[in-house]
């Protein structure tokens, strides 16, 4: 990918920086979002210049960050911050909100932490097999993989046919007509 073309000041990479580590508070081998290089590598790059074209989802530009930055940066307490931020400016929390989520589970460091921790068969994206390497293979004579009961049927469509609704009272028809 391409490098970004704005960049944030030092007090701004600070504050934003603060503000997803209290966002996503790790536990476990899960790592501070601002010690994961996802606001060079994944914010800067994804989030465009005003005016430079389609703004993205989470529907932020450059100047949109920075304005939810410096609405952060009046208050040293990060939570209380936040909490301000998500009372009086509900759609630019949200906004923050889903490109934090998106940068930190991007990051090789949270996919590492995801399968150490959570999920041991997790290999992250893209996941063109599914869990496959994880499951165990096909058994027929596994009646939770193959239950025996014989609900239900199958009718090939060629024959379906329409339900004779003759035996029906003259209401129901009428009804049904109506649908």
């Amino acid at each position: 990918m391409s490098q970004p073309a704005w960049t944030l000041t030092d007090a701004e990479r600070a504050t934003l920086g603060a503000a997803l580590d209290t966002l996503l508070p790790p536990e476990g081998s899960f790592p501070l979002p601002s010690q994961t290089g996802m606001i060079d590598d994944f914010i800067l790059r994804r989030i465009p210049t005003p005016g430079a074209g389609p703004i993205p989802y989470p529907g932020l530009d450059a100047d949109g960050l920075r304005a939810i930055i410096a609405r952060l940066a009046g208050t040293a307490d990060a939570t209380q911050a936040l909490a301000a931020l998500e009372r009086d400016y509900p759609d630019d929390f949200l906004a923050l909100w889903r490109l934090a989520v998106y940068a930190y589970y991007s990051r090789p460091e949270t996919i590492a932490a995801i399968s150490h921790d959570l999920a041991p068969a997790y290999h992250g994206a893209p996941l063109p097999l599914g869990y496959a390497h994880a499951i165990a293979p096909w058994d027929p004579a596994d009646p939770l993989q193959n239950p025996q009961h014989r609900r239900g049927a199958y009718t090939p469509t060629e024959d379906v046919r329409p339900v004779d609704l003759g035996g029906l009272s003259a209401d129901v028809r009428r009804i049904e007509g109506e649908r």
